[in-house]
């Protein structure tokens, strides 16, 4: 225990590190601080809860958490999951809404913590990158649908992206063009400083400009909606008030924002320990993001996770440690403390340009573009991914990415590839499509099959056998079956390798097995092979089966 609570970073960090934290802290929290506000109001949450989540969670990350630049908050895709959820369940009540978002927070830690040893640590691998790409980019259009309302100054509604978009266009002739023309103007400033100053804090730049002219120009008096008074102060500590009857409607959102935060957690952690040559531990990262949505909910807070755009700003700032997540949290509690007035002015259309701001970095369209020249296969399975998230929202949308990744992992694996192998100048075995000049055994074919023998698989594995020694030109006394890629055969698998044992007898053909893992063996003598095979001998190479024939 005393272990899992040191700080892993801790033992060997030096004071030269000191100052590199602190500058990187700070220009976190510059831009933390005006795109959590923008994050609260996209899970339909008072602003002020965007704030406490960067409060305490990574004070709770630098903990237990393994990366030296992740950077833990609120995200723009788990704010929509908790949006889909709370506006359900809320009916309208500011508390109700915020007790519902802290008892998410409160799941997705305990799932996260106790997962730990559960081993769920590999969960978040089994979503594919290909369905992932198709997801976020899918996600990334949803979230901007999900703003249009806040630009063009009508009301919003919940639904479909197709739905919003359609309100959206029906909408028009009221469009509020004061809110549209700043929302547009705060687009243009924000891509325009993103090339004139890379790496600086331009987002509180264009919020604060923002807020100096909607106070000294009057721009509220246009009808322009603002963030409005923000509580002063600490938030309490303490459990969310909830039915015990609410815990079964928000259980699959919980499960859903575990898959968002620990998925994105841990592929942006792994980017940063790459990009600056150290390595991450996949279980205290799992602990870690627990931990931090844990005290988020315990201070009215809603889910976080290690975000790509914060974490590469605090990256730039030259972050060498999680010490800067804690200096950012310090910056945070001092504007709770004395200056959350300042934010009262602040335009809600600025807020939605900060969130498809933040959107843009999920489009995957260079991706995408890869994907379809490489694999129009690959391609398809991440449209699915990303027109199930316009068509059933994010919560559906993931579910239905996570089961094309296991789709697409079941349909590889019924339909295990197997080759014709021959021999080549040195008297290797290797796939004779990839030999120029094949050399064939005479008398003899050589087939090898990679990946598991499984229930799923053995019967279409068998027809492939067969059809290809029936397919055979020359004359065929023994089939050998390269088996060093098969890692292992299970008793359904075992009984239809009996059949094809038999049916390979019936045109008068002797089967041998090539390059048995000794565990493969275990596994075909308890399968009963050996009464129709004869005895199985482990490693036994293609050159001694054919010989001993």
């Amino acid at each position: 225990m005393r272990a899992l609570l040191m700080p892993p970073w801790l033992p060997g960090y030096t004071r030269g590190q000191v100052q590199p934290d602190i500058i990187a802290g700070l220009s976190l929290a510059a831009f933390a601080i005006p795109e959590s506000l923008a994050y609260a109001s996209l899970a339909d949450l008072p602003p002020i809860s965007g704030l406490y989540c960067y409060l305490v969670a990574g004070v709770a990350y630098a903990i237990f958490g393994t990366s030296r630049q992740l950077a833990v908050g609120p995200t723009s895709s788990l704010a929509i999951a908790v949006a889909a959820s709370v506006a359900v369940l809320g009916g309208g009540d500011t508390a109700r809404v915020v007790a519902l978002g802290g008892a998410i927070a409160l799941l997705v830690g305990l799932i996260c913590v106790g997962g730990r040893y559960l081993g769920l640590a590999n969960v978040a691998y089994f979503l594919s990158d290909t369905v992932l790409v198709g997801f976020k980019t899918g996600a990334a259009i949803y979230i901007a649908s999900t703003q249009l309302p806040k630009l063009f100054g009508v009301e919003g509604v919940s639904g479909s992206f197709f739905e919003r978009v359609g309100h959206v266009i029906h909408e028009l002739p009221h469009t509020h063009v004061p809110s549209l023309a700043l929302g547009v103007t705060a687009v243009i400033l924000f891509l325009a400083l993103a090339r004139l100053l890379p790496g600086r804090p331009t987002t509180l730049i264009v919020v604060a400009a923002s807020i100096v002219a909607t106070k000294f120009l009057g721009l509220g008096s246009f009808g322009i909606k603002v963030v409005g008074e923000l509580p002063d102060g600490l938030p309490t500590v303490g459990l969310p008030a909830i039915q015990l009857s609410d815990l079964a409607d928000l259980v699959p959102t919980a499960l859903a924002c575990f898959l968002l935060a620990y998925g994105e957690t841990i592929s942006t952690a792994r980017s940063f320990a790459q990009k600056h040559g150290y390595e991450i531990d996949p279980d205290r990262e799992l602990t870690a993001i627990g931990a931090a949505n844990l005290a988020a909910g315990l201070t009215r807070g809603f889910p976080v996770a290690g975000g790509m755009s914060q974490s590469a700003v605090n990256d730039m700032g030259g972050a060498t440690s999680p010490l800067s997540l804690v200096v950012t949290s310090a910056a945070v509690a001092l504007v709770l403390l004395f200056f959350a007035g300042l934010f009262h002015d602040l335009p809600e259309p600025v807020l939605g340009a900060i969130v498809l701001m933040a959107a843009k970095h999920l489009v995957k369209v260079e991706e995408m573009k890869a994907l379809w020249a490489a694999s129009r296969i690959e391609f398809n399975i991440a449209l699915v991914g990303l027109v199930a998230v316009l068509i059933f929202g994010l919560l559906n949308g993931l579910l239905v990415a996570a089961l094309g990744s296991l789709i697409v992992l079941i349909a590889r694996a019924a339909r295990p590839v197997v080759v014709v192998m021959a021999r080549d100048a040195s008297g290797r075995f290797i796939n004779r499509e990839r030999l120029a000049a094949a050399h064939d055994i005479e008398g003899a074919l050589v087939l090898r099959s990679a990946g598991a023998w499984v229930y799923f698989n053995i019967e279409y594995i068998r027809r492939h056998i067969l059809d290809l020694l029936d397919r055979t030109s020359t004359p065929v006394r023994t089939l050998v079956l390269d088996c060093s890629m098969v890692s292992t055969v299970d008793l359904n698998a075992a009984t239809g390798l009996r059949a094809l044992v038999r049916a390979v007898r019936q045109r008068g053909v002797t089967l041998r097995l090539a390059e048995l893992r000794d565990e493969v063996v275990d596994q075909l003598r308890a399968g009963g092979v050996e009464a129709e095979l004869g005895p199985i001998v482990a490693h036994r190479t293609i050159e001694e089966c054919i010989a001993a024939a």
